[in-house]
C-alpha cells in the first residue's frame, strides 16, 4: 500500500506506517504528477480533490483530516468507486474554545462581561452546538439559527435569521454549500451586515466564502461600527489585507488548530483507512500526545469567578497572539505568510489538558469550569 499524505497532518507517518509506505508532500498546489503510484491519498482543506487531480491515478481511498469537505468532489469519488472519509467533529472542541475566548475578550473590550451579551449562533452542528453548550453554561442567552436542523427537529426553538438581528454578537458555524435551498456561499451579504446593530460583534470561524467580503467592506466604508473576529477569509491564502486591518481579532484559519484536535483528526482518518482495508487499528493518540506544559492551576478563596475563568482560558490560549502574528504576516509576506502561520503553528492544548483547582464550596464556579472542559 502506497500512501501519499499532506506533510502537515500531525503524526501521519507514525499512524499510517503499519498500513503501508508513507510519503509526504506539501498539500497546497498538489498536482497529478505528484501522486505517482499512490493507492491512498490523505489531505487537508488546502488540497482540491477532484477529477482533475485523480483521473487516471491508482488512488482507491481518499481521506481529509478536516471537518469540512467542500474541497473534495465527493460525488465524483463515489462515481469512481473511490473510498472516502473525513474527520467530523475532530477540531470542534478547539474551535469552540477559540470562539468562547474571543467573545470573552470582545465583551471585555466593550466594557462588558460575556454574560451581558445576547448571542446568535448561526449553524449548530459539531462546532455550533459546542459553542451553545459552553455559552449557556456561562449564563449567556443564545438564539440558534439553523434552517436544515429546524426542518428535522420541530421541538427546538430554532429562530429565523431575521429574528436574531437584535443580538449583540453573531457566531457563524455553517458548512460551505453552493446549491440547495440553504446554500451558504456568500449568504451573509450586504443586507445582513446592514441590518446588524451598531457595534455588534461578528465572528466567523466557518468558511471565508460564506461571507460576501466585498459587501462587508462596503458597509464598513459607510462608517458603520462592527466588531469583527475573522478566522476564515475568502481567497485564502491571498486574503484581503485591508480587511485584516479593519478587524478587532484576525487569525489565519487556526480556530480548530489545537494539537488535540489535529491528532484527533489523524486518528479518525486512520481508523477509517483501517476499516476500508479490513485492518485492525494499532495506533492511538495516547502514544504521541505529550503532557501539557501547564498541568494545573490553583486559586485561593478570594479569587473572583470571572477572573479565575479568564486566567485559565488565556493561560492556554490567547487569540490576540495569533492576531498579532497575522498582522505581521500580511505586511511582510502576504499569501505565503498566511500558509506559513498555519504550517508552523505552535502547539496549543485544549482546556481539558489543564486541571483548575478552586476552593471547596465554589460549586457555581466549578460548574462553569467543568462546562468549559477544564479538569477538576
Amino acid at each position: 500500500m502506497r500512501i501519499l499524505a499532506d506533510e502537515n497532518i500531525p503524526f501521519v507517518r507514525e499512524a499510517f506506517a503499519s498500513l503501508g509506505e508513507v510519503r509526504t508532500i506539501a498539500g497546497r498546489g498538489m498536482t497529478p504528477d505528484q501522486l505517482g503510484n499512490a493507492d491512498m491519498l490523505l489531505v487537508r482543506s488546502v488540497t482540491r480533490v477532484d477529477e482533475a487531480l485523480l483521473a487516471g491515478s491508482n488512488v482507491q481511498f481518499v481521506a481529509t483530516a478536516t471537518i469540512g469537505v467542500d474541497h473534495v468532489s465527493t460525488q465524483w469519488l463515489t462515481q469512481q468507486g473511490i473510498g472516502f472519509a473525513s474527520a467530523p467533529g475532530s477540531n470542534a472542541i478547539s474551535a469552540a474554545e477559540y470562539v468562547v475566548t474571543s467573545l470573552w475578550l470582545m465583551a471585555q473590550r466593550q466594557g462588558r462581561v460575556l454574560q451581558d451579551l445576547r448571542v446568535a449562533i448561526i449553524g449548530c452542528g459539531n462546532v455550533g452546538s459546542r459553542v451553545f453548550n459552553r455559552l449557556e453554561a456561562l449564563g449567556v442567552e443564545c438564539l440558534v439559527n439553523d434552517p436544515p436542523r429546524s426542518e428535522l427537529d420541530a421541538d427546538y426553538d430554532y429562530r429565523q435569521l431575521h429574528e436574531c438581528l437584535d443580538c449583540d454578537a453573531f457566531c457563524v458555524h455553517v458548512p460551505l454549500t453552493t446549491a440547495g435551498p440553504h446554500a451558504t456561499l456568500r449568504f451573509l451579504d450586504h443586507d445582513f451586515f446592514e441590518a446588524l446593530p451598531e457595534g455588534a460583534i461578528f465572528l466567523n470561524a466557518a468558511r471565508g466564502s460564506v461571507v460576501d467580503e466585498a459587501a462587508l467592506s462596503k458597509i464598513l466604508d459607510t462608517g458603520k461600527a462592527l466588531n469583527l473576529v475573522l478566522d476564515v477569509w475568502a481567497n485564502e491564502p491571498n486574503i484581503d489585507e485591508r480587511l485584516v486591518q479593519r478587524v478587532q481579532i484576525g487569525t489565519a484559519h487556526i480556530a480548530g488548530y489545537s494539537l488535540d484536535g489535529k491528532v484527533r483528526g489523524t486518528e479518525l482518518i486512520y481508523r477509517a483507512a483501517c476499516a476500508h482495508l479490513g485492518a485492525a487499528p494499532s495506533w492511538s493518540p495516547d502514544q504521541v500526545l505529550p503532557e501539557s506544559w501547564l498541568g494545573e492551576m490553583r486559586f485561593g478563596p478570594t479569587a473572583d469567578d470571572d477572573q479565575v475563568i479568564q486566567t485559565a482560558m488565556l493561560a492556554l490560549y490567547d487569540p490576540r497572539q495569533d492576531d498579532a502574528r497575522l498582522r505581521i504576516a500580511v505586511q511582510t509576506n502576504p499569501g505565503n505568510g498566511f500558509d506559513r502561520l498555519r504550517r508552523e503553528y505552535p502547539p496549543r492544548r485544549e482546556f481539558n489538558s489543564l486541571r483548575v483547582v478552586v476552593p471547596a464550596g465554589r460549586s457555581a464556579l466549578r460548574a462553569r469550569l467543568d462546562a468549559l472542559g477544564f479538569k477538576s
